[in-house]
């Protein structure tokens, strides 16, 4: 999976870089930006169909494994950006 992963970094999602890393306004990082995504994602792919008290098969899990591996690859570079701003020049957190 890691591998994959990478390659879909420099390949397939590589024109997202640039927006993954981006942070209005020179923050350091943007946690509103990253939560709000993943609240969407989370209303649209893991809430839909899930009733409560279901037992989940494998096909809801394997629908949803790209996302959840896009999701780790943005995390990732996030943490490198946010890393690279830290270490590299003055930035100013985001404020709630």
């Amino acid at each position: 999976m890691i591998q994959a992963i990478q390659r879909n970094i420099t390949d397939i999602w590589s024109n997202d870089v640039s927006i993954w890393e981006h942070c209005a306004h020179n923050y350091t990082a943007c946690p509103d930006r990253y939560a709000s995504e993943s609240i969407k994602l989370a209303c649209k792919y893991a809430y839909k169909n899930a009733t409560p008290g279901s037992t989940l098969e494998d096909e809801y899990f394997l629908f949803r494994l790209p996302i959840v591996e896009k999701r780790l690859a943005q995390g990732g570079v996030r943490l490198a950006a946010i890393l690279n701003r830290i270490f590299n020049s003055k930035t100013r957190i985001a404020q709630s």
